[in-house]
């Protein structure tokens, strides 16, 4: 098993930056490279890794879930 891990406080953070700052300047978040988006990231959870798939066990998932 595994799960695609992400990150509600750092979204929310990001969320509020974006929020304060336009409201200063009127600047509009950037989207991230690439993506037609804004990537907070996400790391897949495991504690049965595969080679060549990177991915963190679930100890590091506990540790770092709302960060």
């Amino acid at each position: 098993g595994a799960t695609a891990q992400q990150y509600p406080l750092k979204m929310a953070q990001m969320g509020v930056e974006a929020i304060a700052k336009f409201a200063k300047d009127g600047t509009k978040p950037l989207n991230t490279a690439g993506k037609d988006f804004v990537d907070t990231g996400v790391n897949l959870i495991t504690d049965q890794p595969v080679f060549g798939v990177e991915s963190k066990d679930s100890t590091w998932g506990r540790e770092n879930c709302w960060g």
